[in-house]
């Protein structure tokens, strides 16, 4: 398997999105949502953070955000894999309180299984695409009820340890600006707080990941104001510098660079939930 790893921008945009797989994904990738692969058929070997795993059918593997990860298929099997954001699970995701499984690998009984697969197969056929917001609210409900019997599944198998340090050094910037993107943060406070060269660590950051780290930055702002806007009636100045915007200008323009739309007009076009 290649050792290139690259991120996964839609997660910074998209909060769901779910398809069924025949195919090997050999590229190492790493996003900022969670995600479970179910194996329907067949056998599956996964690779998480440079652990290797094998799955059958019934069994399922949760991935938590920024693990980089791939999986290979052997002849004629099929997988389910569900990726999404944390505030689908967030009851779930306090509970981790950032911790990683133990055994990330969990058994499914049948009747879950095939209740699983067959609701995943309801809501989104074969592939849902990327999704921003999971609407009508009667749908994301579902979606949320699964999802949590899934993290109930795994949360009866398996004991949680403290998450280790990646060796990959672009992983730890990235979980510094996870951390940290509310605040006026830059690379040169991660050089300096980390001990590392301002060059070194961009030149890291930027070839690793083909981005840079003020764009980074601003995709984990922008997630964070989608939620505020469509969930909540805070004004949108407020949204903004909550955020970690430092001003509304900047606000604006990111918001048009992603979604091409403005703050005020994503909001105007929301469907309004309450869950």
């Amino acid at each position: 398997m290649p050792n290139e790893l690259h991120q996964s921008d839609n997660s910074f945009i998209n909060e769901f999105s779910s398809a069924i797989h025949t195919e090997n994904d050999y590229s190492k990738h790493f996003h900022r949502n969670y995600e479970i692969l179910i194996v329907i058929s067949g056998i599956c070997k996964c690779e998480i953070n440079n652990r290797s795993y094998t799955l059958s059918k019934g069994q399922a593997i949760f991935i938590c955000p920024l693990m980089p990860h791939n999986f290979e298929l052997s002849e004629n099997s099929v997988i389910r894999r569900v990726n999404f954001n944390d505030a689908i699970i967030l009851t779930f995701d306090r509970a981790l309180n950032g911790r990683l499984p133990i055994d990330p690998v969990f058994k499914l009984n049948e009747s879950t299984f095939e209740y699983v697969i067959k609701m995943l197969d309801e809501l989104f056929g074969s592939d849902s695409g990327a999704i921003a917001r999971i609407t009508p609210h009667q749908k994301r409900m579902r979606v949320k009820g699964l999802l949590y019997l899934l993290c109930g599944e795994l949360g009866l198998h398996t004991d949680l340890t403290e998450k280790p340090k990646f060796d990959a050094l672009a992983i730890e910037i990235t979980e510094y600006i996870a951390n940290n993107f509310t605040k006026d943060i830059s690379l040169k406070d991660v050089a300096r707080e980390k001990g590392y060269n301002y060059q070194y660590l961009s030149r890291i950051f930027n070839r690793t990941l083909n981005t840079n780290f003020k764009k980074m930055l601003n995709l984990y702002r922008l997630q964070q104001a989608y939620t505020l806007l469509l969930d909540t009636d805070l004004p949108i100045s407020r949204i903004a510098f909550d955020s970690g915007f430092q001003s509304i200008r900047a606000f604006n323009q990111v918001c048009q660079d992603v979604y091409k739309k403005t703050p005020k007009q994503l909001r105007n076009v929301r469907k309004i939930e309450h869950i």
